[in-house]
């Protein structure tokens, strides 16, 4: 009888250990879990990056795209079968959903019905901010649009005097009111009074005050364009918004709106204390820079003495910036 002698079969001992070795986390799952936590921690950590060299700016201006970065990430790790690299990428996930997922769902409810003042109008306000680009060729378009949404107040940043002279017959023709200061204005169906130039950091008047009689009350209206932002410079920003902050925290009015172009995302650092005495008003992220492909939100309308029952960006020609949109209904008596 012939005896094989070139077949060999493992014990149960050496299955187990093939086994466990295939089982071991291999270098790709360390580098897929290292990316998947260090991603985490930016995810929750993003303010203790320094800003030195404009590195917390970008990073806290796109921190929502991180979600984006997660998904791919996993699925990499699964085509790769990097079963054990997939477990924190789905962990960071997970993470990011806690984080955004209550934005996202923000505004995306139907609004509730409005009320109605005596005469049988939609009571409220509906507001809506453009930053026009300096030099804007299309601004009388895009000033169209916006009368076109049917908003109540209108506040533009970045207005020239040449396009304040093509755009502000149009304006008036459906706004009664109008107050300018600097490079921002605003225009309103409904009287305005009290304004006055804001300085928040620059050497001319990028932002005002005015007091808005609407049919619901008095509202404390804030049009802003905060100064700008460069990767090396954030500090003049910084400064304006501190001091916009301090200016909003000392007015006693039940009813206030902020709004305008603030050259900064709601994620952002340094606009968390205006937060925490504002609201902000907007439909899930509400991207609205760049124009063509949004990535980030640095235009606002933030409020107190309202709720919000809608939310929307519009898009207007030659602009750099989608216009934000908001319907307000108020609270309380004034």
């Amino acid at each position: 009888m012939d005896t094989d002698i070139g077949t060999t079969y493992a014990t149960p001992t050496q299955r187990g250990m093939l086994g466990a070795r295939r089982r071991r986390p291999r270098a790709r799952d360390w580098v897929v879990g290292v990316l998947a936590g260090a991603m985490t921690v930016l995810l929750f950590g993003h303010a203790l990056v320094p800003e030195a060299n404009g590195a917390s700016l970008v990073i806290e201006s796109f921190l929502p795209w991180l979600g984006a970065v997660m998904v791919a990430l996993l699925i990499v790790a699964l085509l790769s079968k990097s079963w054990f690299g997939a477990i924190p990428v789905a962990a960071a996930l997970m993470a990011w959903c806690v984080v955004f997922l209550p934005v996202l769902m923000t505004g995306v409810a139907p609004a509730p019905a409005a009320d109605t003042t005596k005469e049988g109008e939609a009571g409220g306000l509906t507001i809506a901010t453009q930053n026009l680009r300096a030099g804007n060729p299309d601004a009388d378009a895009a000033v169209h649009q916006l009368i076109q949404s049917g908003a109540d107040v209108v506040v533009l940043q970045e207005l020239t005097g040449p396009t304040l002279e093509r755009i502000s017959p149009l304006l008036d023709g459906t706004f009664g009111y109008q107050q300018t200061a600097g490079t921002v204005g605003v225009w309103s169906r409904y009287p305005l009074s009290q304004g006055e130039p804001l300085a928040l950091g620059l050497g001319w008047s990028r932002a005002m005050s005015v007091h808005v009689e609407s049919p619901d009350g008095p509202v404390q209206l804030y049009g802003v364009h905060l100064p700008s932002v460069r990767p090396s410079e954030v500090s003049n920003r910084n400064k304006g918004l501190a001091k916009l902050t301090r200016i909003v925290e000392a007015d006693p009015s039940p009813r206030i709106l902020v709004v305008g172009d603030f050259n900064t995302a709601t994620t952002d650092r340094s606009l968390a204390p205006l937060l925490e005495i504002l609201d902000d008003a907007r439909a899930g992220f509400g991207f609205t820079w760049p124009a063509r492909l949004p990535a980030t939100r640095p235009d606002h309308i933030l409020f107190r003495g309202f709720t919000m029952t809608e939310a929307s960006v519009i898009s207007s020609p030659g602009t750099d910036h989608l216009a934000a949109m908001a319907r307000l209904q108020p609270v309380g008596s004034p």
